[in-house]
């Protein structure tokens, strides 16, 4: 079997890389901004807060399907027709989301929009990797996944704070010119993208019968889930355990993204230069930082503090799992993009399941206490995937 062989160009496409940029803010803000409008949506469609919840695991559950079979729906399309396709489908979806007059179009939007969003972060490594040159790539890819940081908190409180002023379908609009800024700038700025070799469902699994493979995809399941699993229910922590005043908590989110944004452009200058090292510190601080909130006796200040370098922490994880596809299987990231993409949703939705039963029975320290086992399972899981893929391979990690 022929397989093509990875070319990163001479000189960097900065403009394309940040068109992606603004292509995963518009997504990730998308995805989740009915976080912070659950309730004026189900009062103004008559349904329950649950049901109005259902929007974000519709999108979850479409960006799986959308992310493992993309590659065989595609084939050999261009990735930037694909792109463009994926951008254009967002702003439909948002729109028809602004004005749908009831529940069953709602969910139809968001369907679309975890189509796009599955597509669209399954070829994000990919199309990075034929951006830039290869000292570049670490680089650009903390500026792609900066994306998400951004998209935190307009999705959070900004958000929160706009639909009181202008009502959640305005919102929905405002996410809708997003996408449509971004479709302008990838229509201007991203070159010709040919599609990778025999990227296919097949060849995707056939991956995952490399041990270092499969391996490194349960240790990104841990990885994401050790975060999640606290991520999920950090506003009742700030709300309830700390009794933070509602102006004293949206300015702590605020702080928490720039701190995630932060984290993200830091990671992507130093995982290029020192990938190993950087990975494994990066989750022991997040082993640390659950274990001492836990203990932390609830204290304001000093949990406020944690909590922003939890988000810190946090813009190493995309940047370095991103980084470590891009090391390893070059040539085959978009396959490996998808298996990340499932990995990655998979893990949200069961750390927020299992969250949601420990925090029933166990309160918020039995939260913390399972994302510092996770972080442990995920640490040893890191370690040896390397260790099998140095071995398989003999090559070693920077």
């Amino acid at each position: 079997m022929q397989q093509q062989t990875h070319q990163p160009p001479a000189t960097a496409h900065w403009s394309a890389v940040f068109s992606l940029f603004m292509g995963v803010t518009s997504l990730i803000s998308a995805e989740f901004v009915p976080i912070s409008l659950l309730t004026p949506i189900a009062k103004s469609l008559h349904i329950t807060e649950g049901m109005a919840g259902q929007t974000v695991t519709a999108v979850g559950i479409f960006a799986v399907i959308a992310s493992l079979f993309l590659s065989s729906v595609a084939k050999t399309t261009n990735r930037r027709t694909v792109l463009l396709i994926m951008s254009a489908m967002l702003i439909a979806a948002n729109t028809l989301i602004a004005f749908a007059p009831n529940y069953i179009l709602l969910l139809s939007g968001r369907c679309i929009l975890g189509l796009c969003v599955g597509s669209f972060w399954s070829l994000a490594s990919a199309v990075t990797i034929q951006l830039v040159p290869e000292k570049e790539i670490s680089r650009a890819l903390s500026i792609v996944y900066a994306g998400v940081s951004v998209a935190t908190i307009i999705s959070l409180p900004l958000a929160s704070y706009l639909g009181n002023l202008i009502g959640w379908r305005s919102i929905f609009l405002l996410t809708a010119l997003l996408g449509l800024t971004a479709f302008i700038w990838q229509f201007l700025s991203l070159p010709a993208l040919p599609a990778q070799a025999d990227s296919n469902f097949k060849q995707m699994l056939l991956l995952l019968k490399q041990p270092w493979v499969a391996t490194g995809m349960l240790a990104t399941i841990f990885s994401y889930g050790g975060y999640h699993i606290f991520f999920t229910y950090l506003r009742p922590f700030l709300q309830h355990t700390l009794a933070l005043p509602a102006n004293t908590l949206s300015i702590l989110l605020l702080i928490f993204g720039i701190g995630n944004f932060a984290g993200t452009i830091i990671a992507g200058w130093i995982m290029h230069k020192h990938f190993k090292p950087t990975m494994i510190i990066s989750h022991i601080i997040l082993f640390i930082l659950a274990v001492t909130l836990l203990f932390s006796h609830n204290n304001p200040a000093t949990d406020s503090a944690l909590i922003v370098a939890w988000g810190f922490m946090f813009g190493f994880l995309p940047v370095g799992w991103s980084t470590w596809i891009a090391i390893t299987l070059a040539n085959k990231a978009e396959m490996m993009g998808g298996l990340s993409v499932a990995a990655i949703q998979f893990a949200i939705g069961l750390a927020a399941a299992i969250g949601g039963f420990i925090y029933d029975h166990q309160g918020i320290p039995g939260i913390f206490l399972s994302s510092a086992l996770i972080f442990i399972a995920a640490l040893v899981l890191i370690k040896t995937s390397f260790a099998l893929y140095t071995r398989t391979t003999a090559k070693q990690f920077s």
